[in-house]
């Protein structure tokens, strides 16, 4: 399948998008506080208006794939710089995600399995998977998120009675402080794994026809989860006790009790952790692959490269979760990296670009 559908595309989005807000909040809920749900409104505006504007410029010229619009817009030898930075922030979400799946199994599920097993079992079998070209991804992408999102519904419906909304508020008790805006920063920072989309536009047919329409489901649907798991967390827990947790969603789940013995929302939160991280490994590599195509790049080399990678990404994620507080330290600076090379540096780029392209409209 070397073409998509946008409805395919709406699956690609909720694939990269859902696990990093939800697995490890307590990185801007540690600056937010009980304020943390509203910034994470606030930046799930930000990132709806800046995606949307992004699709809407690139729909004027659809046949241009990302390189190409880099280079249209800053220059060939900036547009090379820029996009480069683009790919290695591709190569951290790669460590991010299999470093977080292996540390998140090893802390609360897998005691006695060691992290360089779960990253054995991580990284290995998503080589096939990458290889097999577009359609296993697009395919994986749809069973994945639909065996999510039925999985998150029921653990919602299991974890409600655990809930007290009195926690939500006072809102702004302190207001408006520092760490209110390092939190928007931060939640829009990991919602920046949307744009990780972006090198699969050039893929899709029809992108003028409802093209916008999809996207725009594809956001809504993703942000209406991210507030619900954020403000779920801060409702079960109080703010001073969620940032002790590393991964508060696993040990939100362990209250699930029902006639005292029926003890299985692990099992719905394991599946969304282990699938949706794999999910999103996987769209990101390909992602990764399709740039280094868009090179010129031969495809034996690019081949190739699908092995060095997955050996990198092995050896970095094993090193980074070897111990759970510097890999926390680690994901704060990705958050800002993610927020410059996801969102500000494309920002900037497509509003250079349509502004050439009005010029040559006008001329």
């Amino acid at each position: 399948m070397d073409k998509f559908s946008p409805k395919h595309f709406i699956f690609l989005i909720l694939g990269v998008s859902i696990v990093s807000l939800k697995t490890y909040p307590t990185t801007f809920i540690r600056d937010g506080l009980r304020d943390t749900w509203i910034g994470v409104i606030i930046s799930s505006i930000i990132i709806f208006i800046v995606y949307i504007y992004i699709i809407t410029i690139w729909k004027k010229k659809s046949d241009y794939n990302l390189i190409k619009i880099y280079r249209e817009a800053i220059g060939n030898n900036l547009g090379n710089i820029v996009i480069v930075l683009f790919m290695f922030t591709l190569f951290f979400t790669l460590i991010e995600s299999s470093s977080i799946e292996a540390d998140s199994m090893h802390q609360n599920m897998l005691l006695e399995t060691p992290n360089w097993y779960l990253l054995l079992f991580f990284v290995v079998p998503a080589i096939y998977t990458i290889k097999k070209d577009l359609v296993s991804i697009v395919t994986i992408s749809i069973i994945g998120i639909m065996l999510i999102i039925i999985a998150g519904i029921n653990l919602s419906i299991l974890t409600t009675k655990y809930k007290d909304v009195k926690l939500l508020f006072p809102i702004f008790e302190h207001g408006l402080t520092p760490g209110f805006f390092i939190s928007i920063l931060k939640s829009l920072g990991l919602y920046g794994s949307i744009c990780i989309t972006l090198p699969y536009f050039n893929k899709i047919s029809d992108k003028k026809g409802r093209m916008t329409r999809y996207v725009v489901v594809a956001l809504l649907f993703v942000i209406q989860m991210e507030i619900i798991a954020i403000s779920g967390i801060l409702m079960t827990f109080t703010p001073d006790l969620a940032i002790t947790m590393n991964y508060p969603k696993l040990l939100q789940t362990q209250q699930v009790s029902y006639l005292q013995f029926l003890e299985f929302g692990e099992l719905y939160v394991m599946l969304q952790i282990v699938g949706g991280w794999l999910l999103k490994y996987i769209i990101t590599f390909y992602s990764l692959i399709l740039l280094l195509r868009n090179f010129n790049i031969r495809e034996k080399y690019v081949s190739y490269s699908i092995y060095a990678i997955s050996f990198l990404v092995f050896i970095c994620a094993y090193i980074s979760s070897k111990n759970s507080f510097i890999l926390f330290k680690l994901l704060n600076y990705y958050e800002f990296v993610a927020l410059i090379n996801f969102v500000i540096i494309p920002l900037i780029v497509f509003m250079r670009f349509n502004s050439k392209l009005k010029v040559q409209k006008s001329s």
